[in-house]
Parts: C-alpha cells; structure tokens; sequence
C-alpha cells in the first residue's frame, strides 16, 4: 500500500506499507522484500475511510488518562496553600498567624517530587505496555497510582509520608503519559492523528478545571480553614478518575499494532475490525493486518533495536531524539506550571479578593482554548503552532513580567487595576500555550520515531518534560520570594529561544506517515535543513 494510499484509507500509520500496487495483488517473489509480498485490496471506498466513530469513542475514553495528571496539576497547588494543610503537615511554626508553614523548599519539594517520579514512570513502568500490551501498562499504571493516593491519606501524621504517596502517583501518572498518548496514535486514522492525541492534552487541561473547582468547592464548603476535608477530598477523588480509565479498558480492544507485532493476527483481525465498525472478513481487515504483521517482520528480520539504537540508529535518530528532549523541555520552560502550581499564591498577593477564583478563570480559558487547538493543529500544522504559540506566550509573559516587576512591586502589592491587568496577561498566554506549544509537544513527539524505537524515545523526552517540571516547581518558591515577578523573565528568555529553535530545527510531520518522517532525514536536503 503506497503512503499516499495509506492517508486515504486513514488507517494504520505505524506499519506503513510502501512497495505495494493499491489496484492490485503482488505476485509472490523470493527477492522482493516481506512488505511487497502483502495481498492488498483496493481501500479508497472502504469502509475504513468513513468510519471514525469508533475510533474517535476510543481515544476518548483512553485520553482520559490525561485527566488524572490535569487532576494533580489543579489540586496540589491549591491544597498546600491551604491553612488546613500546612497546618497539619508543615514544619515550620509562624507566629504572626498561629499556624504552622513549609519552608519554601520543601514546599517546592513536595510539589516536584511528583514530577521526578513521572519521569521515573516513564522510563521504567511504562515498558509494561511493550511486553503485555498497552491495555495492561495503562491498568498497572492506573493502579500504582491508587495505591499512592492511599499513602497520602492512610493517616499520615507527617509529611514524609506524603512525600512518599506522591512517589507513587508520580510514577503512575508518569506510565499514563507515555503510554496513553501512544496507544492513541496507534488507533487514530491518520488524517485525524494529531487531533487525536490533542485529546490527552484536553483531558489533562479539563482535569487542572475540575480540580481548581474542587479546591474552592473544599474551601467554602468546609466551614472549619483548619478542617483536613479541604485537602483530603481532593486527594480522595482521584481514584474515581481512574476507575473511569479502567472500566473504559475492559470495553475496548487491545491495539491491532501490538497484536500483531507479537504475531496474534487472529486477535489483530478482530481488534481491527471492531476499532473500525468492520466485519471480521471484510478483506481490508486481511490486508491492513497483514501489512502490519509484515512491517513487523521486517523490522525483527533487521535486528531489534539494540541498547544504543535510540541514539546511534539511522536515519539521525539521536539527532530527532535530541530534538524531541528539547521540544518538550521547552514545553516546560515556558512557564505554565509557574501558574498552575503557584497561581493560587502568586494572584494572593496581586490585591484581589480569591486567588482560588483566578486559578478557575486562568484554567478555565486553559480549556477552551485547547478546543481550538484539536483544530490548530491539524489546520496549521505542527511547526507554525509551535512558533506561534512561543511567540504569543513570549509577548504576555514580558508584560505579566513587566507590570508585577515594575508596577505591582512599587505599590506595595495594593494596585487592583495592575493586577487584573496581569491576571488578564496570564489568560492570554494560556490561549496560546493551550490552542498550540502545550498539545502540539505531544503530537510531535509521536510522530518523530519509528516504530523500532518509539517507546523508548518517547519516554525520554517525557522525562525530560518532568524533569524541567521539577526544576521549575522546586525553585519557583524560593526564586520568587528572592525576586518576586521579576522570575517571569527567565521564562521570556526561554520564550524567545524557543521561536528560534522551532524555526531552525523542527520538521513538519503533519500527515507523514512513519517511512516519510524517515525520508525528512534521508534525503541530503532536510538533513541539511533539520
């Protein structure tokens, strides 16, 4: 099946057929490779191409494994702010209030940790969906997660044993985020890939939304500011989430990719036919199989990827492994977790009333805006949302800088109109973090590698994410106490370098298919170019 078939059909993207006549058989021939010996059938009418209604189901309820990072991302901000928690974990007794506080860097510890262990997660849990299947990575990570969040609340009389819940759910939610975004880029036809895996993106931005909600919920709710329910609910509810992830699990079929990758082509026929509203026996069913289970053998025939494959393999995969690090570091660098995370105290010291009020505001522009990036970024395209997207950001984040450095500071924190000013900055630079640099990082990380070494690289770069996170939400308090908003423009720095580097570096992988993202760095002209 020739690529240009393959985008037509909106099929498989991850076994690419390429040698194959689409009109056509190809004759059995011992010197012809293993994919020119596939049967293929004539799929520019099959059902395949319109149906989009499974599919679309699926990654649906698979992405909302994203909700449960968005979860702790509006959550755990919000509740360490709270008297009720500081008061019971904190190490540090404040006289001028009568309750106790963290240090800020254990504050910024106990928020980062988080981040470490999904780096962790990543790298480590998330090889389960490699050797049992995605369906089974995705409920063992789910799982490891519960079992942290019932550390944090199995009456913990010390912050240590927090520390340690977080381990946990980090290195959960660390598994999910490897694992769920891939398993989506394996069912999605290809003509809506990137819509697709905007999907995670959407669910974690729908859970930062929840969560905030739930935290002023917990804080106007609980009469008592000393009550534990302000922080226990919160953290109570984030099983729930996942049981919605694993009871999709049970409905939903195991990949065909992964299926046939381990030559169980009975199930791979079925698992295909039911993701794509087809009878067993339809002949595409045979032939998208078949394509799949000899791209397979094509690669275990070339060698399995070897320990340093990633990195040393051809074409330039350390080179795109490089860039993908870079991409999604960045995605952090830009500084939205300084909102996220430290929103809540950051905007309690602008004047206004309710910071956990401007934290739903700042999250709930976070979500519609990335409504419009499940459209972006299919319509633009992955290299112009990148830049785009850093540009705006870059602009807002000057002036949030500017107004809180140079106006707010030298008024004592007491200036209403400079606050909403800033505060009306920050909503800007979501809409472009979120209709563009926040889902697009994800998308271009899925479509960077091939198949060979896609977990292994993807997990990398999600590393690297979480990483950047930590380092962020573990100097963000301290850093800001020293230097207040003026921090903001260490994120400007980034911000700019940011629009350069995509400029120079990043490819265009909107609508290729995996042997096309190859040929960007085969042909001597994208190498020069990427």
């Amino acid at each position: 099946m020739t690529d240009k078939a393959e985008k037509a059909s909106g099929s498989s993207y991850l076994y690419d057929v390429e040698k194959a006549d689409v009109n056509g058989v190809i004759a059995s021939s011992t010197d012809k490779s293993v994919e020119q010996l596939v049967t293929v059938v004539p799929v520019m009418d099959s059902p395949v191409m319109g149906s989009l209604a499974k599919p679309v189901l699926f990654c649906m309820v698979i992405a909302f494994g994203g909700f449960i990072l968005g979860w702790d991302i509006g959550t755990i901000g919000g509740l360490m702010n709270m008297p009720s928690f500081k008061n019971h974990f904190g190490t540090r007794y404040n006289a001028s209030t009568g309750l106790n506080e963290f240090p800020n860097l254990l504050l910024g510890l106990i928020i980062g940790i988080f981040n470490v262990a999904c780096a962790l997660g990543g790298l480590t849990l998330a090889k389960v969906g490699d050797f049992k299947g995605r369906k089974v990575g995705i409920a063992v990570s789910l799982l490891v997660y519960v079992f942290g969040v019932v550390i944090e609340l199995a009456k913990p009389t010390h912050w240590g044993q927090f520390f340690i819940g977080r381990i946990f759910t980090g290195v959960g939610v660390g598994s999910l985020t490897v694992l769920v975004p891939m398993y989506v880029a394996e069912i999605s036809p290809v003509r809506i890939r990137g819509s697709m895996v905007v999907l995670f993106q959407l669910n974690i931005t729908v859970g930062v939304l929840v969560g905030n909600f739930v935290n002023y919920g917990c804080k106007k709710g609980f009469g008592d500011i000393l009550s534990k329910k302000h922080w226990q609910v919160p953290i109570a509810l984030g099983p729930m989430w996942a049981a919605v992830v694993l009871l999709g699990l049970v409905m939903i079929p195991e990949s065909s990719h992964y299926l046939a990758s381990k030559d169980k082509i009975k199930e791979a026929e079925r698992s295909f036919a039911v993701m794509n509203a087809l009878e067993v026996d339809d002949p595409i069913v045979f032939s998208e199989v078949a394509a799949m289970a000899a791209k397979t053998k094509e690669l275990k025939a070339n060698g399995e990827e070897g320990f340093w494959e990633f990195i040393a393999g051809k074409p330039r995969l350390g080179w795109r492994l490089l860039l993908g690090m870079v991409t999604m570091s960045l995605q952090q660098l830009s500084g939205v977790n300084y909102f996220f995370y430290y929103g809540t105290s950051l905007f309690n010291s602008v004047g206004l009333d309710d910071s956990y009020v401007t934290a739903i505001i700042i999250s709930a522009v976070n979500l519609v805006a990335t409504f419009l990036g499940i459209y972006i970024v299919e319509r633009l395209g992955r290299k112009a949302c990148a830049i785009i997207g850093a540009a705006g950001m870059c602009f807002s984040m000057l002036l949030y800088a500017c107004l809180g450095s140079f106006i707010l500071d030298n008024s004592n924190g007491n200036n209403k109109p400079t606050g909403a000013a800033m505060i009306a900055f920050t909503c800007i630079y979501m809409i472009f973090f979120a209709s563009t640099s926040g889902p697009v990082a994800f998308v271009i990380i899925s479509e960077l590698y091939p198949l060979r070494t896609r977990n292994t690289s993807m997990a990398i770069c999600n590393s690297m994410n979480c990483l950047s996170n930590f380092t962020i939400t573990l100097l963000t308090p301290t850093i800001v106490s020293a230097i207040g908003y003026k921090f903001g423009f260490v994120f400007v720095f980034f911000l700019v370098f940011s629009v350069f580097f995509f400029y120079k570096y990043l490819p265009e992988t909107k609508g290729l298919t995996v042997s096309e993202v190859d040929e960007l760095y085969t042909r001597k002209k994208e190498i020069d170019e990427y």
